[in-house]
């Protein structure tokens, strides 16, 4: 009896967690406007970067797959047109880490960087487990059209560059 209980359980969790899942699939997220640093301790908009698709990943310095898919997100900055495509990457660091890595990956796309304020926009951003890297991409209007929160592998970038 004990066992049919437990199984019951599991059941149930199983088919709550399918449904939540499935529901929050279909809400549209639209990114609010928020600033953060940059490396200068400039005051940066993200704002600025609207009207384009933007591809917007979160990182930090002690991520080793985010280490591992910087050269891949820069080459990706470096073969788009800056009017049609961005790639900003949102730094989870102290502002000195985040400044020499940045120098020792030779990483040219633009970055800013915060603590946790960067994870409220992550979280509000859809990244609810607050696990890194998290990358979207956000489409001229502000919605989050492609999402991932583990590393990248060149497929993806295949697919968000395929994204009309």
């Amino acid at each position: 009896m004990k066992k049919f209980f437990i199984f019951g359980g599991l059941i149930a969790i199983i088919a709550v967690s399918v449904f939540q899942f499935q529901g929050s699939e279909n809400k549209t997220i639209v990114m609010s406007d928020f600033s953060l640093e940059n490396m200068k301790g400039e005051t940066i908009s993200i704002d600025e970067f609207r009207g384009r698709k933007t591809l917007i990943n979160f990182w930090a310095t002690w991520c080793r797959p985010c280490r591992k898919e910087m050269p891949m997100l820069n080459g990706v900055f470096l073969s788009q047109n800056p009017t049609d495509f961005s790639v900003v990457g949102i730094a989870i660091d102290k502002p000195e880490k985040v400044i020499q890595f940045v120098a020792e990956l030779g990483i040219d796309f633009p970055i800013m960087v915060g603590q946790s304020e960067a994870y409220d926009v992550m979280k509000d951003l859809g990244n609810e487990a607050l696990t890194l890297p998290y990358t979207i991409l956000i489409d001229e209007e502000g919605k989050v059209v492609w999402s991932k929160n583990t590393e990248l592998k060149h497929s993806d970038m295949d697919e968000v560059l395929g994204i009309q």
